[in-house]
């Protein structure tokens, strides 16, 4: 009787119906906001689980790097076991992001203020409605939060080797990609036992600080360190009774912000050498954490916009006092007067062919256009160039042993693919005379530079490597040229790179930026491969690419090819070219490119580099390279200075502009025919990109045939920015279009081939070649980075191979040993 004399009160009976849902809702928007708020005050680990989360979700390049750890494992093909590496692993994830990640979300949410006075208030509110104690759902976000963002970088990991598994090429030595398969899988689920005892960790870890022994420790520590709690302004709150029990937490986030300040004045080199590739994803997401979040929690203290305002700082600093990206020149003696002009650079290649004064009897000197795509350009390049080093080799029968034990059986003349026509004009002959020059984009600079360099420090015919293989590389030992050059372009060059990515770059002053990194890793590298004990040492055999790059001397006995290396001009959109050619000739008739023809520029409307810096400036070899590898992210635009102040260009990646180098091959090849018409170059080009390769079989009458999704999502965004990604490509197919259209009008009437691409094939996610078929919807992805995986290895180098399948290089292979043996007299006389 009582409810009802209430429910038939003043109000109307239907009114507190009407009411009740508008007060859930308001308690349920509350809510939100409650845990918006937590969200809130641990931003700056939430982001760092959050940045990890896209990059080993979405990116192959991040996928790739667990693929490491899985193969440590055991021998490629050999049984999966939980290896130490696996469990190294998951160590490094526990101690270097999970427990930074949770440790700063915990402290953060019980040393807040602002939280603190909501939890009042919560707790307030849940008192007044009769619930005794607390708001537990509160207090369940305030708790359960840190712990839950803790766990997440296991997810994360776990979710990267899932992806790495779909990322398995289809090899031929299907036991390496099974032992791949199931170690990625041990890999996972060890991840995936991580997570519950991490949290069984948080949780034994609250119940650990109310032993008496250690609460007492807490305390003594809390009064020790008091001044500089203090001082740093994160002294416990008054109003927080067990503000002592957090003392231990606030002097191990100062004992990480110490180690990320050490990180940042060591040598990355060091660092990478002991946490490499999978293990440094921990320190770099993990690593800023502590000092973020510390200035975060100071902010709120004292409502400052901490981070905000360093930006802002450091975006004004940088703009006032410059940036740590100059392109690194070396002092070097009359550079200028080093490089060769072209007239003399045909006569030493004529020379060095022993066919000077009789062109017509020179082979084809071949030109190589080396497409960009980070370590999967350099290595797919060595690869190729080393193959066909590798004659010698390639004329008897040979047979090599897989992972599985299969012996596998190759036929004479490279399985066929030459004559014994060809075999006949090319015995005795050395390959490597034979290559005029090496157009280079971004990685593919990287690979021509490598050739170069091991060129140079060859002894005789013989590759400058140790007969035992490094440990990066796929292979079990070194035997010539090809595996020589691969093994030299399969280090890790992505951790101390990174490196300098997560921690120097943001603190620049003084330091090395990561473009400089990457050269040194380069520079080290090439030492240990071609200064190794055992190997043979020709001229500058371990210093080659930190030696400057228009030192090496010309000498037609001991043949190197010439580099162009091409990046773009931030200022004006060209191509900035490196090169070790003098950039002008005196052309024979009119100038190919349309300039005067007394000053006839070799390349159209490009930017000689050395024009722009002092004419007793020089640049390293690996210098050279990365003027032309500077793309997104992973290294900075680079600042040319002309003089030490004033800055005349940037410069970035090559692929901005033309991404397979072809346009600067064409072009080198007219100016060559026009200093001696009786030579007739052949181009080589070698792309690595599978996408752009089905894009370019869509092609039909010189039109690609778009298939574009059916959904985009953002397509404001999506579509500016997938047009300036495809560009690159689209440009690239064009010059390749040009160079052959101009060189078959050239000797096409006599040599049919003049340009042949060899190019890493598509396949799609079932392991089938999509050329010649509906175009799937999916392809799998080959990895682009400075570190590539055994499998990608293996995948690269088994485009040589024949296969049943469209999706093979037997008919470009064979065209290419055709060149090589063909004279240049075959293509320069009149047509038959």
């Amino acid at each position: 009787m009582r409810i009802e004399r209430v429910r038939a009160g003043s109000r109307p009976a239907d009114v507190p119906l009407r009411q009740k849902p508008r007060g859930a809702l308001s308690r349920f928007w509350g809510r939100i906001l409650d845990f918006s708020l937590v969200l809130w005050v641990v931003r700056v680990p939430l982001l760092s689980v959050l940045l990890g989360l896209a990059m080993m979700a979405g990116v192959t390049q991040a996928q790739d790097v667990t693929l490491d750890v899985a193969m440590a494992g055991a021998p490629v093909g050999a049984t999966a076991g939980v290896s130490r590496a696996i469990l190294s692993l998951v160590g490094a994830v526990f101690l270097l992001w999970a427990m930074p990640v949770h440790y700063a979300a915990r402290l953060l949410v019980e040393t807040d203020n602002g939280l603190a006075a909501k939890v009042a208030r919560r707790d307030s509110a849940a008192g007044r409605r009769g619930i005794a104690g607390h708001d537990w759902l509160m207090a369940a976000m305030v708790r359960e939060v840190p712990r839950l963002i803790g766990v997440l970088p296991f997810l994360i990991f776990a979710i990267g080797a899932n992806a790495a598994i779909s990322n398995l090429p289809t090899l031929a030595d299907r036991p390496a990609v099974d032992a791949a398969h199931h170690q990625l899988v041990l890999l996972v689920w060890a991840m995936l036992a991580a997570v519950p005892l991490f949290y069984l960790y948080c949780v034994l870890r609250g119940r650990l600080t109310q032993v008496q022994a250690l609460a007492a420790l807490d305390r003594a520590l809390g009064r020790w360190l008091k001044p500089v709690f203090g001082l740093l302004g994160i002294a416990p709150r008054r109003d927080d009774a067990e503000g002592q029990l957090h003392a231990s937490g606030r002097l191990a986030l100062l004992v990480y912000a110490l180690l990320v300040v050490a990180v940042l004045v060591a040598s990355p080199h060091w660092l990478a050498a002991r946490l490499p590739l999978a293990y440094a994803v921990p320190l770099i997401f993990g690593g800023w954490v502590p000092i973020l979040a510390y200035l975060s929690s100071v902010g709120r203290r004292f409502h400052v916009p901490i981070l905000t305002g360093l930006f802002i700082a450091g975006a004004i600093g940088v703009y006032v006092f410059g940036d740590n990206h100059a392109v690194r020149t070396v002092t070097a003696d009359e550079p200028a007067y080093r490089r060769t002009s072209l007239v003399q650079a045909v006569h030493l290649w004529m020379q060095a062919n022993s066919c000077a004064g009789q062109p017509s009897s020179c082979p084809r000197p071949i030109i190589v256009a080396a497409a960009g795509g980070a370590s999967r350009a350099g290595f797919f390049t060595a690869s190729v160039i080393g193959h066909f080093l590798d004659y010698d080799q390639q004329k008897p029968a040979f047979s090599f042993t897989r992972a599985d034990g299969s012996k596998v059986s190759r036929v004479a003349r490279d399985d066929g693919r030459f004559t014994p026509a060809i075999q006949s004009a090319l015995d005795g002959k050395d390959i490597a005379t034979r290559l005029f020059a090496i157009s280079g984009v971004s990685g593919g600079s990287y690979g021509a530079a490598v050739v170069a360099a091991a060129l140079s420090a060859r002894t005789g015919k013989a590759p400058p490597c140790p007969e035992k293989a490094p440990a990066h590389w796929f292979g079990g030992a070194i035997h010539g040229w090809r595996d020589c050059l691969e093994s030299m372009t399969a280090d890790d060059f992505l951790t101390a790179t990174f490196f300098g990515l997560a921690f120097h770059d943001q603190v620049q002053l003084f330091l090395r930026d990561r473009a400089a990194l990457l050269e040194e890793a380069w520079e080290a590298s090439f030492a240990r491969h071609a200064g190794a004990p055992g190997a043979p040492a020709g001229p500058g055999a371990a210093r080659r690419l930190s030696e400057p790059f228009l030192s090496a001397p010309r000498d037609p006995e001991h043949w190197v090819p010439y580099l162009v290396l091409n990046g773009t001009s931030v200022e004006t959109g060209q191509r900035i070219i490196t090169t070790d050619l003098l950039p002008t000739y005196a052309a024979a008739s009119r100038c190919p490119s349309g300039g005067p023809n007394a000053e006839c520029p070799i390349f159209t409307h490009a930017i000689d580099f050395h024009s722009l810096v002092r004419s007793d400036l020089d640049v390293r070899l690996s210098t050279a390279a990365t003027n032309s590898a500077r793309f997104p992210v992973i290294s900075p635009p680079g600042s040319i200075y002309q003089v030490d102040t004033d800055v005349v260009d940037r410069i970035v990646d090559g692929g901005y502009f033309e991404n397979f180098g072809a346009e600067s091959a064409l072009e080198l090849a007219q100016a060559m025919v026009d200093v001696e018409p009786a030579l007739a170059p052949f181009v080589l080009v070698i792309s690595n990109d599978p996408q752009s390769v089905l894009t370019e079989e869509r092609t039909a009458r010189g039109v690609v045939v778009p298939d574009a999704a059916e959904h985009s999502f953002l397509p404001e965004v999506a579509g500016p920015f997938g047009a300036i990604g495809a560009v690159r490509g689209g440009r690239g197919r064009l010059a390749v279009a040009h160079a052959a259209a101009w060189l078959d009008a050239r000797f096409g009437g006599r040599c049919p081939v003049n340009l042949v691409q060899i190019k890493v094939w598509p396949e799609d996610s079932a392991g089938r070649c999509p050329v010649g078929t509906a175009t799937p919807e999916k392809i799998r992805q080959v990895s682009m980075s400075w570190w590539l995986s055994k499998p990608v290895q293996m995948n690269l180098h088994e485009q040589l191979e024949p296969t049943a399948d469209r999706c093979n290089n037997r008919t470009a292979v064979e065209q290419v040993w055709s060149a090589l043996a063909t004279r240049s007299e075959a293509c320069t006389g009149p047509a038959p």
